[in-house]
């Protein structure tokens, strides 16, 4: 494991301690709020967000019930530990499909987040309030899809695995040289 991927491995424990506080102790979020905001819209000003904080807490019950429960085979849990962040799939592994008439963009499908009631979602706008925050990179949003499950499960219609050169589809989580979007991100 290099520096740089038990940096990634330390912030993903630390925020997986964190959620496990803000959970159990009901009032850790709230009184952390400043950096809830932060983990999850990429804003210090937690007060622009309040609405969401209830929300938010009680997702995050129904995500460790789907965690639990098994639900989607694991692959959203599947994540290694010091798996560097995206903020966009991988396109070596993915490809957009040819019935996709909005470019790189979403347009205006939701159908990922609409699934798990993602909170974050603006549903006037249909765009996600916590594009590119910590947990957007770090975890699964950042990098979906990242295996022909996902796009099952979520029924996706931008995305396609591309072929492999044995012409089987590409595996669980390879990472490439390098992601040009990614600029470094430190909770610190």
């Amino acid at each position: 494991m290099t520096l740089q991927q038990a940096r990634w491995a330390a912030q993903r424990v630390l925020f997986y301690a964190y959620m496990f506080f803000s959970l159990f102790t009901v009032i850790g979020g709230w009184i952390t709020a400043p950096l809830m905001s932060y983990l999850f819209l990429g804003d210090w000003r937690f007060w622009r967000h309040l609405r969401l904080g209830f929300r938010l807490w009680l997702h995050m019950f129904g995500f460790l019930g789907r965690l639990i429960r098994w639900e989607n085979h694991g692959f959203m849990f599947s994540l290694p530990i010091a798996a560097q962040p995206f903020s966009a799939p991988n396109r070596s592994i993915v490809q957009l499909s040819s019935n996709w008439e909005s470019g790189s963009s979403c347009g205006g499908c939701s159908r990922c987040c609409d699934k798990i009631a993602c909170p974050i979602l603006d549903q006037e706008r249909k765009l996600c309030t916590g594009y590119n925050s910590f947990f957007w990179r770090y975890f699964n949003c950042g990098r979906f899809p990242s295996v022909e499950r996902e796009i099952d499960y979520y029924g996706c219609p931008k995305w396609v695995m591309r072929p492999s050169r044995l012409g089987s589809r590409v595996a669980v989580h390879p990472e490439p040289a390098a992601d040009p979007g990614y600029e470094g991100l430190s909770i610190d």
